[in-house]
């Protein structure tokens, strides 16, 4: 069964399938936004509210799942708390799934404290499954053995190579927002264009995250001039097609919890370029140590990813096909949706045999 914060599209997907759903009102465990003047002038209103609908949601849903021989409760998100106060309730085990560091990428404040959250997946029947290492070493579940590290599976073994008929720009896939690092791109933009160096046009893919950033971001293309550069696309459902024509992806996220966009170019065989830090670090990490070379470009300063988008652009790239293959060979291999599901499977497996029988 299948819990969903509104009616839409994974709702009737779900039912199509003839997966029961439940749809509850509930909102994150953390502290409302509060950036803007408007923000700040409702922060405790909306706070009071998100604790009501939280409480009155967890309640909802455990006597929802009561009597139905529920065995397990597995919250998809690490700042939904609803499944887990149901489950202490009904004395059932509770799998918290990390996507996120919470603070260093979504601004996100647990609420009322992040130590609160740390003791939820410390407590007796409590389990988390953590998308990177990096995000287990960071909420400080490294060798727990409720806990596991899971990459998520992003593709189909099976999935359709589009052919290849482009290299006729760079591509940024991802929200506008500060996380994500178009900013850095573009300073590093900048940087060639003051150095003389001509590059090919970026296309930037993604809805807008935070609207204060976005318009930071086109004032920042007027300052540097590069209008005639940039091409917004918004948000897209062919990002599939754009990586397999585009010259490289980049990935100039900050503090990437996972990122999905990366595994899916490779295995379009697009070159990637990326920032080497957290999960992006991991990938390119995973990668040469399970093919014994670089899967990809490392930058780590505006500098570095300025040169790195010179060379390439100059490069024919023909002369990356080693690199993409070894990427497409990696992510096959860590990334498909086969590995992550039986992955998963095992785990529900270990902790049901661990239960009491009459659960």
């Amino acid at each position: 069964m299948v819990v969903l914060p509104e009616k839409g599209e994974i709702n009737r997907v779900l039912q199509d399938m003839g997966v029961p759903c439940l749809v509850l009102t509930y909102r994150p465990q953390a502290y409302p936004r509060s950036q803007t003047f408007t923000q700040r002038l409702l922060f405790l209103p909306r706070l009071l509210a998100r604790i009501y609908v939280n409480y009155k949601a967890s309640k909802q849903l455990a006597r929802f799942i009561q009597g139905k021989n529920i065995s397990l409760v597995h919250t998809n998100v690490g700042v939904v708390n609803i499944g887990f106060k149901a489950a202490q309730k009904l004395g059932i085990p509770h799998i918290y799934h990390i996507r996120e560091y919470g603070d260093l990428d979504f601004g996100i404040h647990y609420f009322p404290q992040k130590e609160t959250f740390r003791k939820q997946l410390l407590g007796a029947g409590s389990y988390s499954i953590c998308i990177t290492r990096a995000i287990w070493q960071y909420h400080g579940l490294e060798g727990l053995t409720s806990s596991r590290v899971i990459y998520d599976g992003l593709l189909s073994s099976e999935s359709v190579i589009l052919p290849k008929e482009g290299d006729k720009y760079f591509l940024f896939a991802g929200r506008i927002e500060p996380a994500k690092g178009l900013d850095i791109l573009l300073q590093a933009y900048h940087l060639c264009r003051q150095k003389g160096h001509e590059l090919p046009p970026l296309w930037v893919a993604g809805r807008v995250g935070q609207v204060f950033f976005n318009n930071y971001i086109h004032d920042l293309i007027e300052r540097y001039q590069l209008t005639d550069t940039v091409r917004f696309l918004g948000e897209r459902k062919d990002v599939t097609a754009l990586m397999a024509q585009a010259r490289a992806l980049i990935v100039p996220s900050r503090s990437e919890g996972f990122g999905l966009c990366m595994p899916e170019a490779m295995n379009q065989h697009c070159l990637a370029i990326a920032f080497d830090s957290a999960g992006s670090k991991e990938q390119l990490d995973n990668g040469k140590q399970l093919t014994g070379e670089e899967i990809a470009l490392r930058f780590k300063s505006v500098e570095q990813l300025a040169d790195l988008l010179d060379m390439v652009s100059r490069t024919d790239p023909i002369e990356f096909k080693e690199m993409k293959d070894r990427a497409y060979r990696a992510v096959q291999t860590l990334y498909t949706s086969e590995v992550y599901v039986n992955n998963v499977f095992h785990f529900y497996q270990e902790i049901l045999s661990a239960q009491p029988h009459d659960l």
